[in-house]
This record gives C-alpha cells, structure tokens and sequence, in this order.
C-alpha cells in the first residue's frame, strides 16, 4: 500500500467556509475488507454534515451513506439536588448530609477552584476559625472514596483548595427554583 496522498482545493465560496478534500489511497485488489472498513469510516466523518463520496479507479462515484447515529448514552454519574440523591450507573451512593453538600457544592461549580475556608464557610456554614483543622480533606477523602471510579473529578489544587472537573458523564439535575436559594458566592 503506498502512502496517503491528500490534496486541499480551497473553498469555491468564502461565506461557506466548505473546503474540498480530496484523498487518494491505494487499496490492493485483493484485500476488499479494508475497502469497506475505509468507507465505514468516511461515513463517520460525513455525519458531521460533510458530504462524501468514494470511487474506485474506474468504478463510478459512489456516495458513502452515513452511519445511523448512535443514541445518547445516559450519564454515568447523576447528581439530583431535588432528590438528595447520587447514583453511578443507576446505582444509589449511600452519602452522608454533609458529603452530599460538598459534592453538589463543588459539581454546581464546574471548573472554578474552592479554597478550604470557602468550602467551610458555604457547605458546613461555620466561620474559618483559622484552626489547623482537616475536616475539607477528610470529607473529600470519604466522598473520593464513594464515588469510586468517578473519584478524579473532584481534583485536588495543590496549595488553593478543591475543584470539581467538567465531564460529559456527569448529569447536575437543579432543583426547580433552586438558583433562588442558591448561596451567592462573595469571593
């Protein structure tokens, strides 16, 4: 088999943005297999809503029909804050008033970091006493453990404090008219 040669003609209109890829592969004729495994996977790329065509030296142009798209997958970690509920693939995990807070704390802030005085001030509502106390990381450490296979989305910022990690496979269902009781962060 030699090499993939590509060949880009840029686009015919430049409000579109389209751009024409052309790609030449040479398949042995003895091996039809990878023909359809080449095919199968340019119809993945045309469900992007490009459009592709195959042809074989010769053989008419062939249009790829594109793969039936596969159902959404449910989220393998669901935070319900109206339930006070947490479940990993359908699963109830068994979390203690003040585990549930955390989480929910930290999941209901996506990406931004929570330094421990923070975290005791909204989720335990107690004042940082400045006390050399390790009552955050113990909660995270017992909440890691829980969660399992799920444990690395709430990260640990050397230093700073605690953040939860954005996932696709985590749900954070709200409780209607939940934003309204929702702490306001005064950082």
């Amino acid at each position: 088999m030699t090499p993939v040669q590509t060949r880009t003609r840029p686009p015919a209109h430049r409000r579109s943005g389209t751009a024409t890829i052309t790609v030449t592969v040479e398949i042995p004729a003895d091996d039809p297999r990878l023909a359809r495994r080449l095919t199968a996977a340019l119809g993945v790329l045309a469900q992007g809503g490009g459009r592709v065509a195959v042809s074989g030296e010769g053989a008419p142009v062939v249009p790829a029909e594109p793969a039936a798209p596969e159902p959404a997958a449910a989220p393998a970690l669901v935070i319900d804050v109206a339930g006070r509920e947490v479940t990993i693939r359908g699963e109830a995990v068994a979390l203690t008033r003040l585990e549930f807070d955390l989480l929910a704390f930290l999941a209901r802030h996506p990406g931004m970091v929570h330094t421990r005085p923070e975290l005791l001030r909204y989720v335990w509502e107690t004042p940082d006493t400045g006390l050399p106390g390790r009552t955050v990381d113990v909660h995270v450490r017992r909440l890691r453990a829980k969660l399992a296979e799920f444990d690395a989305l709430v990260a640990t910022v050397r230093g700073v404090g605690y953040r939860f990690t954005r996932s696709r496979d985590v749900e954070y269902r709200a409780a209607p008219g939940y934003a309204d009781l929702d702490r306001v962060l005064s950082i």
